[in-house]
């Protein structure tokens, strides 16, 4: 948090302070005004401990107001809420539809619908108690057809427990990882700033890629740009490879390139290649998804490559070298879409 910082003496003060506490509440908002103190960013104690922007800025303000004695009181006296049973559900549902971006805004809502009025910390703890957090929520494809989807599903499920030993079925996408250092979660020890070297260009890689998910064998290849060039490369390659099969299933999404005539004229010059698209605006049906956040999990989170070509160099290390990380693709590409959501 900017401009508050803890002296030596102050910081001993709270550790002491912190190992003689009992009270489990206070602890904690003891540990958070250390962190804070210490050089700790926000957004990092807020991941860490759980809490929101405003929790964690009313806890400095009690600490620079009334010190840690001012941390140490609690307003909570095992009272029931201020809502009834009935209105907590109606607050639940408006919570779950529409999101909020401040405690304010909350209680200006209860205020105006049940004329009940909250502290900015009483609203905390009752959204606390209630099951809330204050975080992002994650984004998804904005007009998925979800009947298309469950369709999609339940072909690709019947097929593959139907379909013969001399058909394979692959997965086609591309990635573009970028050249520069992806910062991502690990453990780093308490009050320490681990520094990560980044690069300034934004040059990429681009990857075509297919896997087949009954026996994680992968196809990469590297080309200039995605489109339908490298696709019919890619598709040309895997008739190839696959010389023995009866029928190569190639399973892809709904890229305007994947349309062209070009490619076309390859799938009808073939005997065995089939295409079968995704419903649109499906990634999470697509299984080589999986992969590439495994690549990048393995190749890009937190590490530094000083140019292009060493950066390069790890990423073709990495495809020639998967078949030996083969137990961890079958764990996750196993249960095929088991989990999936529908709605």
């Amino acid at each position: 948090m900017k401009k508050f910082y803890l002296d030596k003496e102050e910081l001993n003060e709270l550790r002491a302070a912190h190992n003689a506490e009992r009270n489990r509440n206070a602890a904690y908002k003891i540990n958070a005004v250390i962190l804070l103190g210490t050089g700790w960013k926000l957004k990092n104690v807020k991941q860490a401990l759980l809490l929101d922007d405003e929790t964690l800025r009313s806890y400095v303000e009690k600490y620079q107001t009334g010190g840690i004695d001012a941390l140490r009181q609690t307003n909570y006296k095992g009272k029931p809420a201020n809502l009834d049973e009935k209105q907590l559900k109606k607050l639940r549902k408006e919570l779950d539809n529409n999101i909020y971006l401040t405690t304010g805004s909350i209680i200006q809502f209860v205020n105006q619908e049940f004329d009940v009025e909250y502290s900015p910390s009483g609203m905390r703890d009752l959204l606390h108690r209630e099951g809330y957090a204050f975080k992002k929520p994650k984004l998804v494809p904005g007009n998925p057809d979800r009947e298309a989807q469950e369709d999609f599903v339940h072909f690709y499920e019947e097929y593959m427990e139907n379909k013969g030993d001399d058909v394979e079925v692959v997965f086609v996408d591309a990635v573009h990882p970028e050249h520069n250092t992806m910062a991502a979660y690990g453990w780093i020890k308490k009050g320490e700033t681990r520094k990560l070297k980044t690069n300034s260009g934004r040059q990429r890689l681009n990857l075509h890629g297919a896997i087949n998910v009954e026996t994680m064998d992968t196809t990469i290849i590297e080309s200039d740009t995605i489109n339908r060039d490298s696709t019919i490369q890619l598709l040309n390659l895997l008739d190839r490879k696959y010389c023995y099969a009866k029928e190569i299933v190639v399973i892809l999404d709904n890229a305007k390139y994947h349309y062209s005539q070009e490619v076309k004229d390859v799938i009808e010059a073939s005997s065995r290649l089939r295409l079968v698209y995704l419903p649109t605006y499906s990634p999470e049906l697509n299984l080589i998804e999986r992969l590439w956040r495994f690549f990048k999990k393995n190749v890009l989170y937190n590490q530094y490559y000083e140019n292009l070509k060493e950066f390069r160099h790890a990423a073709i290390k990495f495809f020639r070298n998967i078949d030996k990380r083969n137990d961890e693709l079958f764990s996750l590409m196993s249960g095929g879409f088991e989990g999936f959501n529908y709605t």
